[in-house]
């Protein structure tokens, strides 16, 4: 494996398998045979030699990173760089312990630069032989533990006072047991089953069955309908806070709130919500602008690609992506000095005046992205290579000359989720998350469910202001602003666990 690449996906499984061995288990990691990586999989990881560990430690730095002109002038200015530390070395040769002028330079030079290196993996070294001894200690479900990082820097006095307190509460301990499944889970399959996890939570009694109910409720998987009347309650608890903060009740149709100074919030939002009504541009642009997000991602608001007039006919407009393209240009200027400020760049789509999709154009990976929750049979099937949609996008962009793909996106099964799917998607997409698949399921009350939560986190930080609804709404700069960037999300990778 070269130091670019990634280790084998059965890697991690392997590392579990030889960690299952050491506490007493066995190996049950299915062989594999045949193939350039067979060794990452086929052998036990303690026999993996240096180089095979140091590559696969270092290839996560360079997971976003490929070999291009721009990698070979970095190595050309580098190797300038290295050439001037030697010309220097040569004016004051370091001396040896007899005194005497070192002669190879070169190694004096490397020597100073690699012991940094030989310091970050020293580290690595050390907070893997602590967390192994901790896992042996306790259960793998122990790195779940929001506090993992801090006891992986402990000493190994410290270690063991931790592994004490968790062995000496077993209902901690029954606790991690079942949460070793969920690490076996995310390292085979790329996530762990919440609905599993409740499952084992009910059969071993780790906590009482209605507490369990209670926690499939506020956190279920996306396709499970929300409790009877939970919905209901909790927008009239939003509601009921905006009537406080306006100092009114009923709020009336003119009402409304501002999301952090910058995105209009109106109360017939939560009236589409209740009765599963289509949802406005406003509405998207509001439920997104509550997200956090990292500050290189731009949203912008809903771009209609047709319109219906009096009669009911629809026409498609003109210069659709005109004052966005100019927008994403002027941002591409902007970071032009930092190599590292790759954007990525969302907007909502209206397509036939009746259903909104949402686009991505990925800076960091060089590609265009388009999730339709109405995805057409052909497109789904891939029985089609080409799109209206993909066609016009193309066109518009052409010049940026990123790849294009139709993202498997969850369908809805109704007529009017369209927006709430819009919302979910991109929220996930900025948590670093991928979509799914075109056969996952998805509930758009789950969805509504986590914005009314988003509205009521934000009224309890004072961070939605009541103002009255302005009759003729004024015309907003096509990007949102990101009032809720969050720099603990810069290291987010934008295509991490895409699964696309």
């Amino acid at each position: 494996m070269t130091r670019r690449q990634e280790a084998p996906g059965k890697v991690h499984s392997r590392i579990l398998s030889t960690l299952r061995a050491s506490l007493g288990g066995t190996l049950d990691a299915p062989a594999v045979t045949g193939g350039p990586d067979s060794v990452w999989v086929t052998s036990n990881s303690t026999s993996w030699s240096a180089s095979m560990w140091i590559n696969m430690l270092e290839a996560g730095h360079a997971r976003s990173r490929e070999v291009t002109i721009l990698n070979m002038i970095e190595w050309i200015g580098a190797s300038d760089w290295y050439d001037a530390e030697l010309e220097q070395a040569e004016k004051a040769p370091p001396l040896t312990k007899r005194g005497v002028p070192r002669k190879r330079l070169a190694t004096v030079v490397l020597d100073k630069y690699l012991k940094e290196a030989r310091k970050r993996l020293n580290k690595i070294f050390h907070r893997g032989r602590t967390l192994r001894r901790l896992v042996q200690m306790t259960h793998l479900g122990i790195l779940f533990d929001p506090d993992i990082w801090s006891y992986a820097k402990a000493s190994k006095e410290n270690v063991d006072k931790i592994a004490a307190l968790f062995q000496a509460d077993s209902r901690k301990m029954d606790l991690l047991s079942i949460l070793d499944e969920q690490v076996e889970l995310l390292a085979n399959e790329g996530q762990p089953d919440l609905s599993r996890f409740f499952d084992s939570l009910e059969v071993h009694s780790i906590i009482p069955p209605e507490e369990v109910s209670s926690l499939r409720a506020e956190y279920g998987l996306e396709r499970e309908p929300v409790p009877q009347g939970c919905l209901d309650t909790a927008i009239d608890r939003v509601v009921d806070k905006i009537s406080l903060a306006l100092g009114k009740n009923p709020l009336g149709q003119d009402d409304s709130i501002f999301v952090n100074g910058a995105v209009e919030l109106p109360d017939s939002m939560f009236d589409r919500f209740r009765f599963k009504e289509w949802l406005t541009c406003w509405d998207i642009a509001a439920a997104l602008d509550m997200t956090d997000r990292p500050a290189s991602v731009r949203l912008s608001l809903s771009i209609p690609l047709h319109e219906e007039d009096a009669d009911g006919e629809i026409t498609t407009l003109s210069n659709l992506f005109s004052r966005w393209r100019q927008q994403i240009d002027e941002y591409r200027r902007e970071s032009e000095a930092d190599l590292r400020s790759l954007q990525v760049y969302r907007c909502p789509l209206n397509i036939h005046a009746n259903h909104f999709t949402l686009l991505e154009i990925n800076e960091q990976t060089k590609m265009i992205y388009h999730y339709d929750s109405l995805a057409s049979h052909k497109v789904i099937h891939r029985k089609v290579k080409s799109t209206s949609m993909r066609r016009v996008i193309q066109e518009e962009f052409k010049y940026l000359g990123f790849g294009y793909l139709e993202v498997p996106t969850p369908q809805q099964k109704d007529g009017w989720s369209c927006g709430s799917m819009v919302i979910r998607n991109a929220k996930r997409r900025m948590r670093g998350l991928s979509v799914g698949t075109w056969e996952d399921e998805v509930n758009p009350d789950r969805v509504i469910k986590e914005v009314v939560g988003d509205c009521q986190k934000f009224l309890e930080d004072d961070a939605l202001q009541p103002v009255p609804l302005s009759k003729k709404r004024k015309i907003v700069t096509a990007f949102q602003v990101s009032s809720r960037s969050s720099k603990s999300l810069e290291g987010i990778t934008e295509d991490s666990q895409m699964g696309l």
